[in-house]
């Protein structure tokens, strides 16, 4: 039998902090009951958390895209965060230290590295800040 995605997910961050579990967690059941975002996870080594927006645009065609890729880095202890926002409005919301994204193709705008100090005691600031990322999606 394989396993899920969000199993593998949960399995590869089981050795992390129980903060840093419960960061994901907090996230994870923040979003999932809604209909107007999905929580998904890659089935990869490298596996990760995709929060997707769905919307109809003013066309009344139905879209969906992500707005924000969560994953955990076991060597560095932190969370990897690429998201809708730019660097400018991360800062203007709290977050400092986002970058422009590595990859010239990356269609997110931002992505940045949490440390302890956030991912342990901001969970309600980060998800704040993926409501704000989501909001921004569906209205350009």
């Amino acid at each position: 039998m394989t396993q899920s995605a969000e199993n593998r997910f949960f399995e590869h961050i089981s050795k992390a902090p129980h903060a840093a579990r419960g960061f994901f967690e907090t996230v994870c059941e923040h979003f999932r009951p809604r209909n107007d975002v999905s929580v998904r996870f890659t089935n990869t080594d490298a596996s990760d958390m995709r929060l997707w927006a769905h919307w109809s645009d003013t066309k009344g065609k139905d879209r969906d895209q992500i707005f924000g890729t969560i994953a955990w880095r076991s060597r560095e202890q932190t969370v990897f965060v690429r998201c809708q926002l730019s660097p400018e409005e991360l800062t203007m919301l709290g977050v400092e230290g986002g970058q422009q994204p590595s990859h010239p193709k990356e269609p997110q705008k931002s992505e940045i590295w949490l440390d302890e100090g956030f991912w342990r005691y901001r969970v309600s600031d980060f998800i704040r800040v993926m409501e704000t990322a989501r909001i921004k999606l569906v209205q350009n």
